[in-house]
Parts: C-alpha cells; sequence; structure tokens
C-alpha cells in the first residue's frame, strides 16, 4: 500500500485535518502520529511532559485527548478508531493490529 504523509505544525493543524479528512475514504487505512516536535514559534516542546509550559492546543483538544507521545490514532468513517498511547506506540504488534483494524 502506497503511504501518502501529511505534516502539519500549529499553526496548519486544522487545514490539514481537513484535506486529511477529505482524503480518508479514498485510502485503505489512515493514521495520525502524535510526536512532542517543537513548536517553530516558541522552540519549546508542545508536551507538557517535555516542559512546563502550558498546555498546548493539541493536548487539550477534546477530538483527540491525548495523554502523553507519542500517540498513534487509527482514524475512519470521520472518527478515532483506535489508538496507541506512549508506552505501547513504539511496539511492532500493536501498530500491525492497529494498522489492520483490530
Amino acid at each position: 500500500m502506497p503511504l501518502k504523509m501529511l505534516d502539519a505544525t500549529i499553526s496548519t493543524f486544522d487545514d490539514v485535518l481537513e484535506k486529511f479528512k477529505s482524503d480518508a475514504p479514498n485510502n485503505k487505512a489512515n493514521l495520525i502520529l502524535f510526536l512532542a516536535d517543537k513548536d517553530p514559534s516558541t522552540s519549546l516542546s508542545w508536551c507538557p511532559d517535555c516542559v512546563r509550559v502550558e498546555p498546548h492546543p493539541w493536548r487539550v483538544d477534546l477530538r483527540f485527548k491525548l495523554t502523553g507521545v507519542p500517540t498513534l490514532i487509527r482514524w475512519e468513517d470521520d472518527a478515532i478508531k483506535g489508538r496507541l498511547e506512549d508506552h505501547e506506540a513504539h511496539l511492532e504488534h500493536k501498530i500491525d493490529a492497529l494498522v489492520a483494524g483490530k
């Protein structure tokens, strides 16, 4: 299966998510990966566990309910259908099951 990636920053996330959602019905599997990258506008990590700052918008976004990073989310039918949190997002058998929709 060919892989199509869309990168988003804090400022582009909503637009990229809309593009992602519009393309999603045409794809076999749709995954969203949240990482603790640095916000280019502040040069700080958005992850509150990494830096003691105000909660980042993705962390408090009710659509995703992130509790840690990395977080890998399977997206289907305009909703979250599965997720792997930080303690399991690196386990190959868990990732395989998430991608397969199990």
